[in-house]
Parts: C-alpha cells; structure tokens; sequence
C-alpha cells in the first residue's frame, strides 16, 4: 500500500511529460508553475522540477509566493497557503530592510518606499538603496518640489549638502535657461555622475559651458568677476583675449593693460584674429573680425565662381547658416575649417541645429538628420519618448548634453532600469522576457520553443 500512494504522489509531484525528464533524484521543493503565464492567477506548487523553467525553488509556499508573486493584487498565491494572512506577508513592521523609488507616482510627487509587498517582481526591476536619503538623491536628484527629501524624517530644510553644501567640482546648471544659467557645485546633485560635465573651477566650468553667453550671468557669479576693461596711457599688452564685459555679439578682442582679470582666469591669443576665431566664431555681426586690421570682406564670388571645398557660414547666425563653395573665399587659408562635401561640412560644422538649414541647402536633403553607417558609436536614451516607451537609440546627431554609453544595453540599465514594461531590454534582446510581444511576435523573432511555451502555455 506504501508503495503504491509513494507512486501516486510522484506521478502527481511530476506532472506529465517533466515526470519523463526527471530521474527522481531532484528535491522536492516549491515553484511558481501554477497557472504559468497568468502572472496575476499564479501561484505555487511542491514538486520535482529539472527542466529549470521555474528558477531554483523555495523552501517554503510563502516564500514562493513572496518571492514570485510580491504585489500580485488577487492575492491568488497566498490564498493557498495553510494559513494564509488577511493582506500581503510583511516583515516586522512591514518594511524591507532597503529603499526604492516609488514609479506608480509621477515623478515631481513621489518619494522612496520601504514597504512591502514590492510592487515589482523580478529584484532587479528598480534600484535599490540602503537609505531613504541615497534613494532621494539617487533617484529624485534636482526634484523642485522636494517631495522625496519631505518625507525623511529629519527632512533638510534646503538641499542636503555634504560639509559645507559644496561638492569638489562644478557643472553646469540645466535646469536654468542657458541665458539665466551658471555653474554650480551643491549637493546633491541633480544628475547621476557621468550624465554631465565637471570641472575643476567655476571660471573652467563657465568658460567651456556658457562660453559666449551675452548675459554674462555664469561669469557675474564669479567670486571675483571681470569688470570692464581698464587701460593705461597708450597701454598694450602682447596677448589678446576675449572682451566679455560686451554683449556677445557686439565684443571683440582687446589687449589692453593692465588685464582685466587674474591671471588664467581667461583664455589668451597671440594675435587678434586667433583670438577672434576661438572666443567669436560663428559671430553673426562679424564685429570682432572688423576691429582686424586687415579685415576680410563679404563673400565675393565671381559669376557662377565655386570652390571645390565646403566651408562654414560665419556671416550668418548658427541657426540660419549652411555650407557654402563660393569662391573667393572670405577668409585666409588655415583660419575657417573646409571640407571635401557639403554633407560632410554640415555635419561636422550644424550638427544638431534644429531649423535644419544646412542639411535642407543640400541638392538630395535628407528627411531626418543624416546618420552614418550603422549610427553613432554610442547609444543614449530617447526623451523624446514617454519613459514607460522609450529605449536607447544610436541615431545622429547625438543630442548635446545627453549621457551617452558604449552599448545599447548598458544604456538601458543604466537610463531604464526598473522600466517595468521592459520596452528597451526587448529591444536590445527580442527573448528578453514574456513582455517583448505576442505568440506570434516571440515566434517570429526566434525564440525558442521552450521560452514560448513558458510564456504562453499550451
């Protein structure tokens, strides 16, 4: 009689075909292959698995069930359970012992969350954090309602700032109008390290960031900022630099002394027109080449005259300049970079102009950017997407300021994770997971049999 009720419960611990599979010797343990593929009526199940489809198993039915079916709103999982509790199993208190961002919220609302059920499955879905102060700043860095930073218990009544509030470098501050903005060092940061530039100093900082800025407003906030340009009896110096107590585009270049500034605190040239080429080109007034002594007119051309080279507009704004061969050209050899094709010119001269003037100048323009061969040679993530949407892309041009990775998948970890509708994984890997498409969309990119079937049973 032992024999036999040892037999009947191996035929049903086995189930069909996996009983064919094992050999007997697997433990017996719990799985979550209850209803497989139905996730929100899932549940658990002791029995032999070798196949490997279901994970490693649990020592326990709530293990299980915490551990596959954490949030499952139907409660399908624990209502099996000898004892099941009245709402989801919580560790004392109801709280894990780390901190995640909470993306059921809109962003400029939520906070981070200790609590449990976790409303994801797999661990790896969201960050996590040992403290709800590092889950703030981590994940809700340069949030202007503060809302994360409220709900600490001891909540700063600005920023928190390590010693002092000042970080060990400055960047740029993105959140301002570029016209409006300058550079800063606070803490925390608004940004993850890598996704900006830093600098060693304000003045670098201002310097490679809001380099022709007309309002002056990163360089006014200088400790000791440049005031106008002070000169002696006939006083000149033997370097030239850049003129920023004017409007940018009304400034030229100056060596007058004594300087108006300490020293390497602004670029230096050792003629005017060096000087006028890196602090003003592209200057749509052309009013620092004029102060030249020689200064070069407008663009002759002679009738029907091109070039076989393709230059840069400067006479004409950033915005609305293109490519051009006329000939003469309005400038000495050496001083304005040439290129073989116009293509090639308004790509590496107007890449990313947003009126597109250049590229529509060209005989064949092409509806979007151009790109190159197989795109760029790095991925960034897609804000032009809703982020539940988006994934990395490679396009050109790479968009300024954006973080940009070596690999669409480290761009996907590092820009999308916790994406729950798992749309950039997919795309990096189209078997990623169940969520990368239907029956007939996993069978038509491939996947295995197994991976199908597990997804949509039969």
């Amino acid at each position: 009689m032992k024999i036999q009720l040892t037999a009947i419960f191996l035929a049903g611990v086995y189930g069909g075909a996996d009983a064919q599979a094992c050999d007997g010797s697997e433990p017996v343990k719990w799985y979550p292959s209850g209803n497989a593929g139905n996730w929100a009526e899932g549940y658990c199940r002791l029995e032999r698995q070798c196949g490997g489809n279901f994970g490693g198993g649990y020592s326990s039915n709530l293990a299980c069930c915490k551990g596959t079916f954490g949030g499952q709103m139907s409660g399908e999982c624990l209502s099996r359970l000898a004892a099941p509790p009245t709402t989801s199993p919580t560790m004392s208190g109801g709280l894990v012992d780390f901190w995640y961002p909470d993306y059921d919220t809109a962003w400029p609302d939520a906070g981070c969350l200790n609590t449990l059920p976790l409303p994801y499955n797999n661990p790896n879905d969201r960050p996590q954090y040992e403290t709800q102060l590092a889950c703030c700043k981590g994940a809700y860095g340069g949030q202007s309602s503060g809302k994360c930073l409220s709900q600490l218990a001891s909540p700063p009544t600005t920023s928190p700032t390590m010693a002092g509030g000042m970080a060990g470098f400055w960047y740029p501050d993105y959140e301002s109008a570029w016209s409006d903005a300058g550079c800063k060092n606070e803490m925390p940061l608004p940004f993850n390290k890598g996704d900006r530039p830093e600098y060693d100093t304000q003045l670098a900082c201002c310097k490679a960031a809001y380099g022709g800025q007309t309002s002056g407003k990163c360089l006014s906030q200088l400790a000791s900022p440049p005031t106008t340009s002070p000169t002696m009896a006939g006083g000149l110096g033997l370097l030239w630099y850049p003129d920023y107590s004017s409007a940018w585009s009304d400034a030229g270049c100056k060596n007058d002394v004594p300087l108006p500034f300490s020293a390497n605190s602004r670029p230096t040239y050792d003629t005017q027109l060096a000087c006028c080429k890196a602090a003003y080109g592209g200057q749509s007034s052309g009013k620092c080449l004029s102060e030249l002594a020689s200064p070069p007119t407008t663009s002759p051309t002679m009738a029907g005259g091109l070039g076989l080279e393709w230059y840069p507009d400067y006479s004409s704004a950033w915005s609305d300049a293109g490519c051009t061969n006329a000939v003469p050209k309005p400038f000495n050899d050496g001083d304005r970079p040439v290129y073989d094709t116009q293509l090639a010119c308004c790509k590496a001269a107007y890449g990313g102009q947003s009126s597109g003037k250049c590229l529509s100048q060209l005989a064949s323009p092409p509806t979007t950017s151009p790109t190159q061969s197989g795109g760029a040679d790095v991925y960034y993530p897609n804000y032009g997407v809703a982020w539940s949407d988006a994934t990395c892309i490679n396009d050109y041009p790479v968009p300024s300021g954006r973080p940009t990775y070596s690999t669409q998948s480290a761009c996907c970890s590092g820009a999308y994770g916790g994406q729950t509708s798992q749309k950039c994984a997919c795309a990096v890997d189209k078997c990623y997971s169940c969520k990368c498409g239907s029956m007939a969309q996993l069978t038509t990119d491939g996947c295995t049999i197994a991976f199908i079937d597990n997804c949509y049973p039969p």
